[in-house]
């Protein structure tokens, strides 16, 4: 897995979300917990109660947090990701306000009372967004990074380890020097940037979640490394048989359960 290092992250990777593929995989991740959307709403404190999505995805938290404020403004770079946001369950809600652009570029309608980036902010030029938020956002706002929808230690995770090593290894010629776990990225605080003054952090209590092991697949291939546009389709159907067959071992009539949590870093974003 790959660190949340700002300066080391492999960006261009990040197009592999404008894939359709992939953002229909998307939607098979696990959801946030509501402890989660519990400290959202606690942050959301201006009026009116406007939020910044950036780099929503398909709306996974744009979707979840619409009845609770005034306007979403849902911004990512891929139109597979928007047209399927705008297809999930309240997706057509009119306070939504999709917009298919890049962070860093897109035209903004301030001031935003919260602006959040969930598992995207890594994708970001940090100093423009991180200057873009400071520009847009209201007098007590606050920007929140959030991360965290793998499975934390499950009891297969030394052999799925193993299953997605040997595949980097196949598509990279040398096995990787070091591997960081779900739960050891867990650990890493989210935002490591001059242009951000923290002000709180929080990991989310265990959630459990059950899904399929084919939907489990899905979730796997929603992520940059193991796409399948990325992996081919020699490596992705080696990888689908190969985490078929363990999961085999823990699953209870073809659904497996596992727990995620999330960390949640919030503070006020500073211009350049």
């Amino acid at each position: 897995m790959t660190t949340r290092d700002s300066a080391t992250f492999p960006r261009a990777s990040g197009e592999r979300f404008a894939v359709r593929a992939m953002a229909e995989n998307y939607q098979y991740r696990p959801p946030y917990s509501a402890e989660a959307f519990d400290t959202l709403r606690g942050l959301t404190r201006d009026e009116p109660k406007i939020v910044l999505d950036a780099g929503c995805g398909p709306g996974k938290i744009a979707r979840a947090m619409v009845d609770a404020v005034d306007r979403i403004d849902a911004v990512d770079p891929s139109a597979e990701m928007i047209r399927v946001g705008g297809s999930l369950p309240s997706g057509d809600n009119p306070k939504i306000r999709w917009l298919n652009a890049r962070i860093e570029d897109v035209a903004l309608a301030p001031p935003y009372s919260l602006i959040v980036a969930g598992a995207s902010f890594h994708w970001m030029r940090q100093d423009i967004a991180l200057h873009r938020f400071s520009e847009n956002i209201s007098p007590r706002g606050m920007l929140v990074v959030l991360d965290g929808d793998a499975p934390i230690d499950p009891p297969w995770a030394v052999e799925e380890q193993a299953v997605m090593i040997d595949l980097v290894t196949k598509m990279e010629g040398a096995r990787p020097k070091w591997w960081a776990t779900a739960s050891d990225v867990l650990r890493q605080p989210l935002v490591n940037h001059p242009q951000f003054s923290p002000a709180g952090s929080n990991i989310t209590a265990p959630m459990a979640f059950t899904q399929s092991v084919a939907d489990y697949i899905r979730c796997l291939h929603s992520r940059a490394t193991f796409s399948e546009q990325h992996l081919g389709e020699k490596l992705s159907r080696e990888f689908d048989l190969a985490i078929t067959d363990m999961l085999s071992r823990y699953a209870i009539d073809g659904m497996v359960t596992y727990h995620v949590q999330t960390r949640l870093d919030w503070g006020r974003p500073l211009p350049m």
